[in-house]
């Protein structure tokens, strides 16, 4: 009962805050000066959305390490702070316990699919600015992360924390690309019999696009 309640919490408060970044994208594009993100000086203006997508390797507690394909939605609150959406999945092999045992797989189908989502603040710990030609800007940012989400995979649903940094440079006019290192902890009880920490380490790198 009071996973069910942590998940109908969780929804809500996307919902709310996706209403809120809706709202307040107008009036920030109205109110704050043009900033320089990357391109020639000349025609720079600001962004405030970034949608983008991203591969990576997941390394799953007891089992192996997987290739994963993901999805994420950014808003820039300030410029310091900013809000992510993010979206992942794949297909998960055989646990450790799993070859040693006899049976075999212990689940089948869509339960060996291994997706999350998490809803994640964002801060923009150093900020720099270079210049591979004259007039043309590029910013380089590192950041950390921290949320909650869930995470689906064999059977479960289970509420997640994500903790994470990450690493942006923009390269072209209104493209960025990421580096990232994200931590899933969440309860599970899927190789034992008693709820234990789980802890999902994934690397990842992205592409972005400013808008």
């Amino acid at each position: 009962m009071a996973i069910r309640f942590q998940h109908v919490l969780l929804m809500n408060n996307a919902c709310l805050l996706l209403a809120c970044l809706l709202g307040a994208s107008g009036s920030l594009a109205s109110t704050q000066k043009d900033k320089p993100v990357s391109g020639s000086a000349s025609s720079i203006d600001n962004e405030y959305f970034e949608i983008g997508f991203n591969t990576g390797i997941l390394n799953l507690q007891d089992f192996s390490s997987e290739f994963t394909v993901g999805a994420n939605v950014s808003f820039k609150a300030t410029e310091d702070f900013f809000l992510q959406f993010n979206y992942l999945r794949t297909d998960v092999g055989l646990s450790s316990f799993e070859k040693d045992s006899p049976v075999g797989r212990y689940f089948e189908g869509d339960d060996r699919t291994y997706s999350h989502y998490d809803l994640l603040v964002g801060y923009n710990l150093l900020q720099g600015e270079f210049f591979f030609r004259e007039g043309e800007a590029n910013l380089s940012t590192l950041y950390l992360v921290a949320g909650v989400g869930d995470t689906e995979f064999g059977g479960e649903a289970n509420f997640t924390y994500t903790l994470g940094a990450g690493y942006e440079v923009s390269f072209a006019r209104r493209f960025v690309m990421r580096f990232d290192y994200r931590n899933f902890i969440y309860t599970s009880n899927l190789i034992v019999e008693e709820d234990g920490s789980t802890r999902n380490g994934l690397l990842s790198v992205g592409l972005g696009y400013l808008f």
